[in-house]
C-alpha cells in the first residue's frame, strides 16, 4: 500500500507526538505496579517492562493510524552479513560510550546515573542480572521498533538521511531525561548523559540504514545493554561503581 508523504514540519511533529505518546503510555502502564504491594526487585522489573511496552504501543497506535501495517516494519532474517552488522554494532557501541565516558573524565564533566545505579547502589545488585535477559528481549526490542522502526523511517520519507537518523536520536535521547534526572538531578550531567545517548542513537540509526533490517539494531541495543549491565555487575562485586549509560 502506498502511503502519503508528509511535508518536513509535519514529519517532525509526528515523530514529536509518537515518541511523547510512548512517554504517556510507559507512564500510565507502570502506574499499576506501585498501587499493588511487591517487593522492590519485582516492583522495578515489572514496571520497567511495563514501561518499555509503552514504546510499542505507541508503534502500534501510529501503523494503526496511520494504516501501514506491521509490513512497514523491515524486519529481515539475520544472514551472515546482518550477524557481521550486530557483532561490529554492538562493539562500535562499547567504543563510542567508553571514548565518551574518558572525553566527559577528562573534561571534568559530570555524568548522571539512573534508577538502575540508585538500585544498584542500595545492594540491590539482582536487578544488574535481570536487565541482562530483559535488555535482549524487552528494552532492545521495544526502543528500536518505536525510534528506529516508526520514527526514523516515517522522517526519512520527508528529510534527507542524516536529519532522519539525527532527529530521531534527538527524541530517543529525551525521553530518557525523567529517569536521569531523578537520578541526578543535575542539569549538566544530565546534559552529558543525553549526549552520549544521542551519539549511541546515532549509531544504532545508521545501522538501520545500512542494512535496512530492523532486526540488527534491536540485538544491537539488546546486546550492548546486557553486556553493560553483566559488566555493571561484576564491577560492583567488586566495589568498583561504574556510571551506567544504557
Amino acid at each position: 500500500m502506498s502511503h502519503r508523504t508528509a511535508g518536513p514540519v509535519r514529519s517532525i511533529a509526528t515523530a514529536t507526538g509518537v515518541s511523547a505518546l510512548g512517554v504517556v503510555f510507559s507512564v500510565l502502564l507502570s502506574i499499576p505496579v506501585f498501587v499493588v504491594s511487591l517487593d522492590l526487585v519485582t516492583q522495578f522489573v515489572a514496571a520497567l517492562v511495563l514501561s518499555e511496552l509503552g514504546f510499542v504501543a505507541a508503534a502500534l497506535v501510529f501503523l494503526r493510524v496511520t494504516r501501514r501495517g506491521l509490513g512497514y516494519l523491515d524486519i529481515g532474517l539475520l544472514d551472515r552479513r546482518a550477524l557481521g552488522f550486530v557483532i561490529a554494532g554492538t562493539v562500535g557501541l562499547f567504543v563510542f560510550r567508553i571514548a565518551a565516558i574518558l572525553a566527559a573524565q577528562a573534561a571534568g564533566l559530570p555524568l548522571a546515573g539512573n534508577s538502575v545505579t540508585q538500585l544498584a547502589e542500595e545492594g540491590l545488585l539482582v536487578t544488574l542480572l535481570a536487565l541482562v535477559p530483559l535488555s535482549i528481549l524487552v528494552i532492545g526490542p521495544a526502543e528500536e521498533l518505536l525510534f528506529r522502526g516508526v520514527v526514523q523511517r516515517y522522517l526519512a520519507e520527508s528529510l534527507p538521511e542524516f536529519g532522519a537518523v539525527a532527529l530521531a536520536s534527538v527524541l530517543f535521547a529525551l525521553v530518557h531525561v525523567p529517569t536521569t534526572f531523578v537520578a541526578t538531578p543535575d542539569p549538566l550531567a544530565v546534559g552529558v548523559t543525553l549526549a552520549i545517548l544521542f551519539g549511541l542513537s546515532m549509531l544504532l540509526g545508521y545501522l538501520y540504514v545500512w542494512t535496512d533490517n530492523l532486526l540488527v539494531p534491536i540485538l544491537v541495543h539488546g546486546f550492548y545493554d546486557a553486556l553493560l549491565f553483566a559488566l555493571a555487575y561484576a564491577a560492583l562485586s567488586s566495589d568498583g561503581l561504574p556510571t551506567v549509560v544504557a
